[in-house]
């Protein structure tokens, strides 16, 4: 094998080694897009049950309101 040959191939394995860490890069940055995702997910979930909460509190609490009204 001659110099030059040496050469390409070294550019080749350079070359591959290259697009194999871009597509490391790329697959870790899907990788946290999902992460931030399924957070934003859970962040609504818990501000959801949250006001879920609330509100059945505030039921309660005018039911038990118009029931004291009742017996006064």
């Amino acid at each position: 094998m001659n110099t030059e040959e040496k050469a390409r191939e070294l550019m080749a394995q350079q070359h591959l080694n290259d697009e194999q860490r871009h597509q490391t890069m790329v697959n870790r940055a899907a990788e946290v897009e999902e992460i931030h995702q399924q957070e934003d997910v859970n962040e609504k979930a818990r501000e959801s049950l949250a006001q879920e909460r609330k509100n059945e509190e505030t039921r309660e609490e005018s039911m038990l309101e118009r029931s004291l009204e009742e017996i006064n």
